[in-house]
């Protein structure tokens, strides 16, 4: 009975988390706003693995794990020929651990600059696009901390928003984002390792979290009588 009880708990957890994570899989939101950034919280900017970016320097060994990335308004637009460049303030919420430390939380703030290449005119297209800009400054239980997009290397990206009709459209969009870390103010800095593949995501519904843990709490106390 146990056994049976353990099988139909898995099942309908692995049910509900392809319920809860099909969007994510896919890399895409949906939204009745398809102008850019997709702001917070319609989507975020994730890796599709845990780990964000690791710099390595003299004697020091930092890891970001977990991170979004977040845009908010206030958005300045404004058009260099067919580009439209995107002013925006961004935000990055994740984990970080230092020399093999257990993961902290962390989170930083600040400007950040988007290139979408032949955007201006066009609501709908898939549009090349480049993070010019990142300027994040933080904390974490380790110090403060910035994290920037490299000055030398191109983070470039491609972004498709589709319409599917009723007043919604569909917002596929990546990057890969260079960047480097400073625990020095500025003084010094430290690039990453690689870059980080991020795609946009849905942020999951908190309703259908709820809903998702009360079934299989049900689940587990019907097996327990």
């Amino acid at each position: 009975m146990r056994a049976k009880c353990a099988s139909q708990i898995t099942a309908v957890a692995a049910a509900l988390f392809t319920l809860i994570m099909a969007p994510v899989a896919r890399g895409q939101i949906i939204t009745p706003d398809p102008s850019l950034p997709p702001l917070y919280p319609s989507g975020v900017y994730r890796t599709l693995t845990d780990v964000f970016a690791m710099y390595n320097g003299a004697g020091l060994s930092v890891v970001v794990r977990d991170a979004e990335l977040r845009a908010f308004s206030p958005v300045i637009r404004h058009a260099v020929g067919p580009d439209e460049i995107e002013d925006f303030n961004a935000q990055m919420v994740g984990k970080v651990a230092v020399n093999g430390s257990p993961n902290q939380p962390a989170n930083a703030s600040g400007p950040s600059t988007w290139d979408v290449h032949g955007k201006v005119g066009n609501t709908t297209g898939t549009f090349d696009t480049e993070m010019l800009a990142l300027n994040l400054s933080g904390t974490s239980p380790f110090g403060p901390f910035m994290i920037r997009e490299s000055p030398t290397l191109a983070s470039l990206g491609q972004t498709k928003i589709s319409d599917l009709g009723g007043g919604l459209f569909r917002i596929d969009s990546f990057f890969d984002v260079f960047t480097e870390l400073s625990v020095d103010g500025g003084q010094s800095w430290i690039p990453s390792s690689s870059s980080a593949h991020v795609v946009l995501m849905p942020v999951p519904e908190p309703s259908l979290c709820a809903f998702a843990g009360l079934a299989i709490a049900a689940l587990i106390s019907r097996c327990r009588r």
